[in-house]
């Protein structure tokens, strides 16, 4: 289930993002979906990562207080596979 809109999805066609533990904590796609610990899952979409941004649907679903959710690439650029190498080299 999206944690955005909460519409059910397979797996297949849903991101899983996951908490990567470091000296800074912080939320990342799992591409691989082998990142231990609390996965959320989020559509491939703009207005689904806004709208988790702006319920903090993230650190709510990751139980992860303090932690916002990365930012959205803009729209008409929207592809995942950009968000997952922007979210990688913060």
């Amino acid at each position: 289930m999206c944690i955005a809109c909460r519409r059910r999805e397979p797996q297949s066609q849903l991101l899983r993002l996951a908490v990567l533990k470091a000296d800074d904590d912080r939320i990342v796609v799992d591409a691989d979906r082998r990142i231990p610990g609390r996965g959320a899952w989020i559509h491939d979409s703009a207005a689904c990562w806004k709208r988790a941004r702006a319920k903090r649907a993230f650190s709510v679903a990751l139980r992860a207080p303090g932690l916002t959710g990365p930012e959205p690439a803009p729209e008409e650029d929207w592809d995942h596979r950009k968000q997952v190498l922007r979210m990688d080299s913060v």
